[in-house]
């Protein structure tokens, strides 16, 4: 259609006047079309319909091919590293990695938190803690940036109703061309029936809208319901980590060392500059005791 004005400008020399009967003559065709569908009754049941199939359709398509294939996944690596457990404390960080590497989702935000675990000593003393706490990680963000899109379907329900209140007005308009055109003819029996197409038309516009707030409201319980559903698996998981690798803050390993690195304490304990860091002792009196 812009081609065609375009055109129809060229043609007339760039005249204002003519811009306007092209404009028209270029919308006398789609606003005949608009006003035969919005003249039917029937039409706002099939665009309601349509709202609803197209509401379903997308909830559908999300929650099968994201949502769920992403609680699968989480709740299989959850149940997977809950046995890391019961492992040797030197063989936990050998365990954990193949698992987590196993998983497309989860591999790249293994390896990040992985940098930040704490190597502490060596053979069957060794101990591996975490630094931060996996939810820096592991996270609904994350998860979104792996294809999980909730940002566009936590939006959708807006769309619906803006989409129902769009049509409402357009059948509204309609009406009152037609209720117009009945009003001008001198008959009062047809402006009685031009009137009463009116209301019954509006009546069925209106369907529009309350079929976009109604699919607005299953779209957004929906979309809430599964965004509880992954938050409360990735917490799962999160809780799983945290038992394979005990959360230390950096302040409290230092105070340790500092406490125990006193004059005349023969097993005082400093970070080395290389390999692993030796576990201080209050950390190892607190895993025997466990």
């Amino acid at each position: 259609m812009l081609a065609v004005i375009v055109f129809k400008l060229a043609q007339a020399g760039g005249d204002m006047s003519s811009f306007f009967l092209t404009i028209r003559e270029v919308a006398k065709p789609l606003a005949v079309v608009y006003l035969k569908l919005f003249g039917q009754p029937e039409f706002a049941l099939v665009l309601a319909a349509g709202m609803m199939l197209a509401c379903l359709g997308l909830l559908g398509g999300f929650w099968g091919g994201q949502v769920r294939r992403t609680l699968d996944t989480l709740k299989h690596i959850t149940g997977s590293a809950l046995p890391i457990m019961s492992e040797p404390n030197d063989r936990r960080i050998a365990s954990m990695k193949r698992l987590m590497e196993s998983s497309p989702l989860l591999m790249d935000e293994w390896r990040m938190f992985e940098a930040t675990l704490l190597d502490a000593g060596r053979g069957n003393g060794r101990r591996v803690y975490s630094t931060i706490r996996p939810q820096e990680y592991f996270s609904m963000e994350a998860m979104e940036s792996r294809g999980l899109d909730f940002r566009f379907y936590v939006a959708l329900p807006n769309y619906f109703v803006g989409v129902g209140l769009m049509f409402t007005f357009l059948g509204l308009v309609a009406g009152l061309y037609f209720a117009s055109k009945g009003l001008q003819m001198g008959d009062l029996a047809e402006a009685r029936q031009a009137l009463g197409q009116l209301l019954a038309a509006s009546t069925m516009k209106f369907v529009s809208s309350v079929v976009g707030i109604g699919a607005s409201l299953v779209t957004s319980m929906a979309v809430r319901h599964w965004q509880r559903k992954v938050q409360a698996a990735l917490d799962d998981l999160c809780r799983a980590i945290e038992l394979c690798f005990p959360l230390i803050s950096a302040h409290r390993l230092m105070g340790n060392w500092a406490q125990e690195d006193t004059p005349g304490n023969a097993m005082a304990v400093s970070p080395p500059e290389h390999g692993p860091v030796p576990p201080p002792a209050s950390l190892d009196t607190a895993d025997q005791a466990s």
